[in-house]
């Protein structure tokens, strides 16, 4: 009698089984197919991505190569190139070797060019963006306008940001070109009693301070 009720029990079982197949069978294998395509198409992005990057890391390559067998001009023209199509981090990289090299070679205008479109490009991560601002900052000291320069690099001087240290004392160098020296005490005074600026760093505000007391 046992094995009669099992028997009657796996039938309604595999009844229920039927029913639910047929009613959500293409679910489920519309869902099973999705998950598969998923994770190929994971695997494939993947896998073209390292290509790409394999493919960067060569042209950045044969760039800094030209830059050492003299050929600044090809070099200029790779860099360039990658600046402006290249992916993440070598798109960053390449155009700030591109903008070093024109300010090597003289053209400090298209030099800050070059920096500003780093500075402004938002598909870069925010050290780029920042270096790119600090050198574009640094080569406009002698002529460019103190308080666009000052606003520029005001953004750099909170808390918790990389060059915070670097773009203080740009702040500070600018306001003793304004003539603002009660800005520029404060600044260095800031640097000069902060702990975790670099050494070096804290040594030329102490230095200054010193300079500016005479």
């Amino acid at each position: 009698m046992a094995d009669v009720f099992r028997e009657v029990d796996e039938e309604l079982r595999r009844e229920r089984a039927e029913q639910v197949w047929k009613k959500y069978g293409l679910y489920i294998v519309a869902a099973a197919v999705a998950i598969v395509l998923a994770v190929a198409g994971l695997q494939g992005w993947r896998a073209y991505q390292q290509s790409q990057r394999a493919k960067l890391s060569a042209q950045y390559a044969a760039a800094q190569a030209m830059v050492h067998s003299g050929d600044n001009a090809g070099a200029l023209k790779a860099f360039a190139a990658m600046g402006e199509v290249g992916a993440g981090g070598y798109r960053g990289l390449a155009a700030l070797r591109e903008a070093a090299l024109r300010a090597d070679s003289g053209d400090v205008a298209g030099a800050i060019a070059a920096w500003d479109r780093v500075a402004k490009d938002s598909g870069l991560g925010e050290g780029f963006r920042q270096i790119a601002t600090l050198l574009s900052v640094m080569h406009q000291m002698a002529d460019g306008d103190p308080a666009a320069l000052q606003a520029r690099l005001a953004p750099l001087t909170g808390p918790g940001k990389a060059f915070r240290a670097t773009a203080i004392e740009l702040s500070a160098d600018l306001a003793l070109r304004s003539g603002d020296v009660e800005t520029a005490r404060g600044h260095y005074t800031e640097l000069a009693d902060d702990p975790e600026v670099p050494a070096g760093l804290r040594g030329r505000a102490t230095q200054m301070l010193n300079a500016l007391k005479e």
